[in-house]
């Protein structure tokens, strides 16, 4: 049963998406507004859509997905679910652009800004999902990442969750309701990197380099480092 409508602030202006060769309004449907079409997405630059709802309780969970007005097209599959933030706002965005940067899902992404409410682990059949095998830490801006040693090869499931709780997970497609994510290792003790990205509504599982197969500039000579650079984009 859907919680009903409340009255909320729009903070997002109608916007016409036209990216990839489609061109129709989207909408952020969800709990907060009867799933209704209130929240037009608006273009943000970039091929970033959003849209931005205030009025809610901080801490309170919903649901919420992108679709369109006959809801003949909606994302991620299953209905998202995050929480309000501190001021009680939410804030989401939607990336329709196909990306080939390794993450998934590969387009359609429905991302939001992180509330900051709590963590994240990462839960899996490495252990028969027993219990969280990383707990992400946070590296700003909705970016949380965690290390994990896969100690036999193989193909394993996981999923991430908030911290301690079922209540909310990021599954396959970044829906709640998600099936299982995979992973493939061919290393014994192969060294993971979980990387959940919010605002970009994307993850990565990747092993970890060696050392030896990093490398940085010093003083003139090609030394070992790895250097990550990530462009961020900070809520509003």
């Amino acid at each position: 049963m859907k919680h009903p409508y409340k009255a909320l602030t729009l903070l997002a202006t109608a916007g016409l998406l036209s990216t990839s060769g489609f061109a129709e309004t989207m909408y952020l449907r969800g709990d907060f507004n009867g799933w209704s079409t209130s929240l037009p997405l608006s273009d943000v630059g970039g091929g970033v859509y959003s849209a931005t709802v205030t009025g809610g309780t901080a801490g309170n969970a919903f649901e919420f997905k992108v679709a369109n007005a006959d809801w003949s097209v909606g994302y991620p599959g299953g209905n998202a679910k995050s929480v309000y933030n501190l001021s009680g706002d939410f804030i989401a965005y939607y990336i329709p652009t196909p990306a080939a940067d390794g993450w998934s899902p590969a387009a359609n992404r429905v991302g939001y800004a992180d509330p900051g409410q709590f963590g994240w682990d990462v839960m899996g059949s490495f252990n028969s999902w027993s219990a969280p095998v990383t707990t992400l830490a946070a590296q700003g801006n909705g970016l949380y990442t965690g290390d994990y040693t896969v100690a036999t090869p193989g193909t394993y499931d996981f999923k991430f969750r908030k911290a301690g709780d079922w209540a909310i997970s990021i599954g396959n497609d970044f829906a709640n309701s998600a099936g299982n994510i995979s992973l493939t290792t061919t290393t014994p003790n192969e060294l993971i990197s979980f990387q959940l990205d919010l605002p970009d509504g994307r993850f990565q599982a990747v092993p970890v380099p060696e050392p030896s197969q990093l490398w940085y500039v010093s003083g003139g000579a090609l030394t070992a480092l790895g250097v990550w650079i990530k462009r961020r984009r900070t809520a509003a």
